[in-house]
């Protein structure tokens, strides 16, 4: 008989934790989904084998560790995936005390703090002769002394984190443009977050690129490749629609040396931007856990939730050559029916919009073509409905 394994899972709302979930539930894996509500994207999917809800992770840490300690032993869980940020920051530095009672396929917190943190990836990618945009590192907020550095505006100013921790909690963070020094000053001045460690970098007009990697304790198990096509909001963030591509020695190299120094254990996507011009990849940050347009790689081949889960429980992981079909896209349809109404109706200098984007025309165009036969909706799946349901439901309460 196939042996049954009971995996828990965080953040049951972002759409990564619905691909995990239906991925796992396709191998009769038994998915426990928790989340901050009680009615998250994966706990509506068939899969799901049951849900609960714990506190804020960003108020609450104590008592959201606490919550998911006690469910892995009363629910005897055999693996915890963290698909968060949040969960990633929280559950780390108490990885030691959740292996006392099960597996939690992720780095050690030094080790996913050092790349998630853009200051510290951009000072060690330059060391390793790695590309990356022309950087400006400001390390305490103070922007007066290296306006004379800046060689053109709009700048992209990025937080060194995406969260950071306040005596009240964690707050989250966003990357901001500054289109001249008055901007960039104020911009500084409004944010508490840019007090802290931030970078300005030159704006890269290009494809961003994404390098997806399973890996144990530095050795590559599995990779997998995929190229943006649209993004919320149009200058760039979320990935809306994307496609699978060839894997590239131009996105391995440079991957493989940040993610093999530090002995990488688990998932991670490294992204990058192809510029424009010379078409070199530059690398943008690196996510050390499971991605947004995860669903892509499943789709196409690649069932990096299942590969993880091997891994963790001390299986043989074995991915042959040529493990994933190229040309597959996948699309969050909502996600792109707002790049749409944004497109719509605000202007370009509103979006931050780089010179050449797509008219409006255009993307209307190219929305509708999008639901050809050969792209798939990552949330609507007519096998697995209520998802789908639970999601439009939402959007429209919101709209109206």
């Amino acid at each position: 008989m196939r042996a049954v394994h009971r995996v828990l899972i965080t953040d049951g709302d972002e759409r990564a934790a619905l691909a995990v979930t239906r991925a796992l539930g396709q191998h009769h894996v038994e998915v426990i989904v928790g989340s901050e509500t009680d009615r998250s994207l994966a706990a509506a999917s068939k899969y799901c084998t049951r849900s609960f809800t714990y506190p804020s992770p960003y108020t609450s840490a104590s008592s959201y560790v606490q919550c998911l300690l006690n469910t892995v032993r009363s629910e005897r869980m055999e693996a915890v995936f963290p698909m968060s940020d949040i969960a990633m920051h929280v559950i780390g530095p108490q990885k030691a005390e959740f292996e006392k009672y099960t597996v939690v396929p992720i780095p050690d917190y030094k080790m996913f703090e050092s790349l998630s943190d853009k200051y510290k990836l951009m000072r060690q990618a330059m060391a390793l002769g790695i590309p990356v945009p022309e950087t400006i590192f400001v390390p305490d907020g103070k922007v007066d002394g290296i306006l004379d550095q800046i060689a053109s505006f709009p700048v992209v100013v990025k937080p060194g984190c995406s969260l950071v921790k306040h005596k009240d909690g964690w707050q989250k963070t966003s990357v901001q443009y500054a289109h001249n020094a008055d901007h960039l000053i104020d911009l500084y001045r409004r944010h508490r977050y840019l007090q802290g460690p931030s970078l300005i970098q030159r704006r890269v007009v290009g494809q961003g690129k994404g390098l997806f990697v399973l890996m144990q304790h530095g050795v590559p198990l599995g990779m997998f490749a995929h190229r943006r096509l649209r993004e919320k909001p149009p200058s760039g963030g979320v990935s809306v629609l994307r496609e699978s591509i060839p894997l590239g020695k131009e996105l391995i190299d440079p991957a493989l040396r940040l993610l093999q120094q530090v002995h990488w254990h688990g998932v991670a996507m490294v992204e990058f931007k192809e510029e424009q011009t010379s078409q070199m990849p530059l690398l943008m940050e690196v996510n050390g856990r499971f991605w947004g347009s995860l669903q892509l790689a499943i789709d196409a081949g690649m069932d990096f939730p299942w590969l993880l889960l091997q891994m963790a429980k001390g299986q043989r992981v074995s991915v042959p050559e040529n493990s994933y079909r190229c040309g597959v896209k996948s699309r969050w349809l909502l996600g792109d029916l707002d790049h749409l109404l944004m497109r719509t109706f605000k202007p370009p200098n509103i979006l931050n919009l780089a010179p050449g984007y797509p008219s409006r025309w255009m993307c209307l165009v190219d929305f509708v073509r999008s639901f050809g036969w050969t792209t798939s909706n990552e949330i609507e799946r007519s096998t697995d409905p209520r998802p789908a349901f639970k999601e439009w439901g939402r959007y429209l309460s919101d709209l109206i």
